[in-house]
């Protein structure tokens, strides 16, 4: 990781464009930098945990539920069983 000291100085500028297609001339506001998110935290949760995320965001509640519903084998495992056999 980079100081502060050793990133270069980026001079940044504005250019304005507003929309022709709504009366206020705004466009998004950022939400495409947010979908990711709630992707990336499930992918995680399915890591470590190792059954699917099917939906997001998740309470701490739902996500207790689901691993009990794991544990009685109602929802299917993502983890590979690993062999014991040799080639």
């Amino acid at each position: 990781m980079p100081y502060a000291s050793e990133v270069p100085h980026v001079e940044t500028d504005h250019l304005e464009t507003p929309s022709p297609l709504n009366p206020l001339g705004i466009k998004g506001a950022g939400e495409a930098g947010t979908i990711p998110g709630s992707a990336v935290i499930a992918s995680a949760i399915e890591d470590a945990e190792g059954f699917p995320i099917t939906r997001m965001p998740i309470s701490p509640v739902e996500l207790w539920e689901l691993r009990q519903r794991h544990e009685r084998g109602e929802i299917p495992s993502l983890r590979r069983a690993h062999s014991t056999t040799t080639e």
